[in-house]
C-alpha cells in the first residue's frame, strides 16, 4: 500500500525541474512512510531510479541508488512512498524497473494472488530477484500486456511506463477499491493517489466544479462519476485504465474500460448456493491475510465484519501456535448506537483479542480539520469518524494491514430503500404472488403498506404515467430554499433489484465509502482489504436471483444461510443494521451548535452563487432549535463549508506558483 504521482510531459521543450515532483510525492508520506524514491525517463535513454531527498542517506546505501538531480532533462517522472507489507525488504523498493524489457511502475495495493502468479510465470521462464508483488506485476505485463489485468486478484492503481512502446498506462482495479486521479495542467498529464498532490501541482486550477458541488449538497453524492469537486481534476472510475501514447506531440488521453461485471449464472439450490459463498469468501479472507506485517479485523457486530472475523479465525486455527486476532470496535455510552452486545458474542465465540474505541463529539470537533484534509473532500455525515477512530486504535496497537466488510451491502440489498427496485423486477416479470408476499412483510416490519415504494416501481417501468397520477403522487425535484438552482431531476428509478445493486456497487454507494475507507486508514498508515469485494465473489453474487438476497422482506439472504451455525444466532438474525454509525443528532443539535453555525456561514461565504446565505441561516437554525426535523443536509453544509475555506488556505491545497514545472 502505498502513495504514487506519475508526470508525463505532453509537450517537450524547456528545461525541467524536480520540485514539484518531489513535493507531490512527499504530501502522502502518511500511505507510505517507510520508503521514498523516484524515476525520471527522457526517450532514447534508459529509465533510471533515486532516492528521495528525505531517504537518501538511507536509500543510497540500502539501495545504491544516487540521489534525485535537481535539473534533469526527463518526459516521464515518478513518484513513490512506500508502505512494506509483502516483502519488507529492500528487493519491494519503487519505482520498480523490469530489467529485461525496461518496463517500470509505480504500484499501490496489493494482487493476493502473486504467488500463483510468480508460479505461472516461472514455468514460462521468468526469474525474480525478490517477494513482491509489484515484480510479480512487471512481469505478469511482459509476458501478456494489458491482458494481465484480467489475471489480477486484488486492489491496485498503477502507472506504469512502456519505453519500448513508448507508452503510459495508467490503471485503476476493478471496483476501485485504490483511488487514482489525473488532472492536465502546463503541458503535463498527472496522476496521483490523493486530489491533494495534484493541488500543489502548477497550473492547476484552484476552482470548483459547481455541478458536482451542487450533487453533494442536494443529495450527498461524491465519487459516482469522473469528477470531483476540483474543476479539472477527474478520477478513473473502478475498471479504467488511460492510454498516453509517447511517439506523437500533444497525445491524448484515451481512457477506456478494461473490466466489466459479468454476473456468473447460477441455476443451483439456496443451500448449494450458501455452501459456494462460504467457500469464496473463506478463500478470499485466506488471501487478504498473505503480509508479512501484523493482520486484525474492523468490527462492528454487523452480519459482514462478524463473517470476516471467523473466517480470519479458522485461518489461524490452522497454524498452531498462532494467537488469536485483534479486532477494533467503536462504541457508544448511548446504546441506541453501541453494537457491543454483537460484537461481544463475536470475539467470545473466536477468543479475539478486542479493542474498544470511543468516539465523541468533543474529538470530533477537535480533529476535523486534520480529518477533513485528509479525506480531500467533504463527506456526507459524521459517520467516517467512527472508521477514523477505528484506524487510530489499529495503529496504536502496531497493526498495519485490517480487514474489512465494505462490499457486502451493496450486493446484498443490505440497504434500505431496494424495495422498490425489486418490486419493479417481480412487476415486469409477472410474479404477484411474490409481490404480494413482499409487501405483507413490509406492512409486517414497518406497519404500513410500501404504497410509495410500488409507486416509484410503477414509474420505473411505466414512466409515462407520471402524466395520470394526481399531482401529489408525481415525482418531483427536491427544492432546497437554500440552495440556488436547484430543481435538478433525479435519476429515473431502477427497474429491477440487479440494476439497483450495480448501481449501489460502481456508482451511488460504495464508491464513496471506499474513499472514506482509504483515506482513513492510509492516514494512519495502514492497509485497508474487503473480503467481499473479490472479484470471484461479486461475479457470483451478481448472478444470484433476487429471492437468495431479499425474501419475505430479510435481505442477505444467501448470506444468513451460509453463516447459520457459524456465527452467533443473534448476529445472523440482526436486523438492526446499522454500520460505522455515531450519535449524530444528538452531536449536532446540542454539542455542536455554534460549530454548525459557523460551517453553514462559511459555506455561503464561500459559494454565494451556490447557496443563499440567509435561507441557510435560517435552514440550520431551525434544525438546531427543533422548529424543523433533523436532516444530514445540516451537516452536508457545515463540512462544506469548512471544506471551501480549508482549500483556499495554501497549506491545504492551493497550487503552489512556487514549484515551478518547467524553468529555473
Amino acid at each position: 500500500m502505498c502513495g504514487i504521482l506519475g508526470l508525463v510531459r505532453v509537450r517537450r521543450h524547456g528545461p525541467t525541474t524536480t520540485a514539484a515532483l518531489v513535493e507531490a510525492t512527499q504530501i502522502v508520506r502518511h500511505r507510505g512512510p517507510d520508503d521514498e524514491g523516484y524515476l525520471l525517463w527522457a526517450q532514447g535513454c534508459a529509465p533510471r531510479v533515486y532516492a528521495g531527498p528525505e531517504t537518501a542517506p538511507q536509500s543510497s546505501a540500502a539501495h545504491g541508488l544516487r540521489a534525485l538531480p535537481s535539473g534533469t532533462e526527463w518526459h516521464v517522472a515518478l513518484g513513490h512512498r512506500r508502505l512494506s507489507i509483502v516483502d519488507l525488504s529492500p528487493g519491494g523498493y519503487q519505482p520498480m524497473i523490469h530489467p529485461e524489457s525496461s518496463l517500470a511502475v509505480v504500484f499501490n495495493g496489493e494482487i493476493y494472488n502473486h504467488i500463483e502468479l510468480r508460479q505461472e510465470l516461472e514455468c514460462l521462464g521468468h526469474s525474480f530477484r525478490s517477494r513482491s508483488d509489484t515484480e510479480v506485476l512487471l512481469a505478469a505485463w511482459m509476458q501478456w500486456g494489458e491482458e494481465s489485468l484480467h489475471r489480477l486478484n486484488g486492489m491496485f492503481a498503477f502507472v506504469l511506463l512502456d519505453p519500448q512502446n513508448l507508452t503510459v498506462h495508467a490503471v485503476r482495479d476493478r471496483f476501485g477499491v485504490k483511488p487514482l486521479y489525473w488532472t492536465r495542467a502546463c503541458d503535463v498529464v498527472a496522476f496521483a493517489s490523493e486530489l491533494k498532490q495534484l493541488r500543489r501541482l502548477p497550473g492547476v486550477r484552484n476552482e470548483l466544479d459547481v455541478s458536482a458541488a451542487r450533487e453533494y449538497l442536494s443529495t450527498g453524492r461524491t465519487d459516482h462519476d469522473e469528477r470531483t469537486l476540483d474543476a479539472g481534476i477527474h478520477q478513473l472510475l473502478g475498471g479504467e485504465r488511460a492510454v498516453i501514447r509517447l511517439d506523437v506531440e500533444a497525445p491524448d488521453v484515451a481512457r477506456e474500460r478494461w473490466y466489466t461485471l459479468r454476473p456468473a449464472p447460477f441455476s443451483g439450490s439456496i443451500s448449494e448456493a450458501s455452501a459456494r459463498l462460504r467457500d469464496l469468501l473463506e478463500d478470499s479472507v485466506r488471501l487478504r491475510l498473505r503480509a508479512d506485517v501484523p493482520v486484525g479485523s474492523c468490527l462492528s457486530g454487523g452480519l459482514d465484519s462478524s463473517a470476516i472475523v471467523h473466517f480470519v479465525q479458522r485461518q489461524l486455527d490452522a497454524q498452531r501456535g498462532t494467537a488469536g486476532q485483534f479486532t477494533v470496535t467503536a462504541r457508544f455510552a448511548d446504546a441506541r448506537f453501541d453494537e457491543w452486545p454483537y460484537a461481544r458474542q463475536v470475539v467470545e465465540s473466536t477468543q479475539a483479542r478486542s479493542i474498544e474505541v470511543w468516539p465523541t463529539v468533543a474529538e470530533l470537533l477537535a480533529d476535523f480539520d486534520r480529518h477533513l484534509w485528509h479525506m480531500d473532500l467533504p463527506f456526507g455525515s459524521t459517520s467516517p469518524f467512527s472508521q477514523w477512530c477505528v484506524f487510530e486504535a489499529a495503529a496504536h496497537a502496531g497493526l498495519k494491514v485490517m480487514l474489512d466488510g465494505q462490499g457486502s451491502d451493496e450486493q446484498l440489498a443490505g440497504y434500505a430503500g431496494s424495495e422498490s427496485a425489486l418490486y419493479a423486477g417481480l412487476m415486469a416479470r409477472g410474479a404477484v404472488l411474490r409481490l404480494m408476499r413482499e409487501a405483507i412483510a413490509f406492512r409486517r416490519r414497518h406497519g404500513h403498506l410500501p404504497i410509495g415504494q410500488l409507486l416509484t416501481a410503477f414509474r420505473a417501468l411505466a414512466p409515462a404515467a407520471d402524466g395520470i397520477l394526481p399531482p401529489r403522487l408525481r415525482p418531483s425535484a427536491e427544492s432546497r430554499a437554500w440552495l440556488r438552482k436547484d430543481g435538478e431531476r433525479q435519476p429515473p428509478p431502477h427497474r429491477s433489484l440487479g440494476e439497483h445493486l450495480s448501481a449501489q456497487l460502481l456508482h451511488t454507494s460504495l464508491p464513496v465509502l471506499l474513499r472514506y475507507e482509504d483515506r482513513n486508514s492510509m492516514a494512519r498508515s495502514i492497509e485497508a482489504r474487503v473480503p467481499f469485494l473479490d472479484v470471484r465473489l461479486v461475479e457470483f453474487l451478481a448472478g444470484l436471483p433476487d429471492a437468495m438476497k431479499v425474501r419475505n422482506g430479510v435481505t442477505k439472504v444467501v448470506l444468513r444461510e451460509a453463516l447459520t451455525g457459524l456465527l452467533p444466532t443473534d448476529v445472523v438474525n440482526r436486523r438492526d443494521k446499522m454500520g460505522f454509525v455515531t450519535p449524530e443528532q444528538t452531536w449536532l443539535t446540542q454539542s455542536a451548535k455554534p460549530w454548525i453555525v459557523e460551517g453553514v456561514a462559511l459555506a455561503a461565504d464561500g459559494a454565494p452563487d451556490l447557496i443563499d446565505g440567509r435561507s441557510a441561516a435560517r435552514f440550520a437554525d431551525d434544525v438546531l432549535n427543533g422548529r424543523a426535523p433533523f436532516s444530514f443536509e445540516l451537516w452536508r453544509l457545515a463540512c462544506f463549508g469548512r471544506w471551501m475555506r480549508a482549500r483556499s488556505e495554501r497549506a491545504y491545497g492551493e497550487p503552489l506558483r512556487t514549484a515551478a514545472m518547467h524553468g529555473p
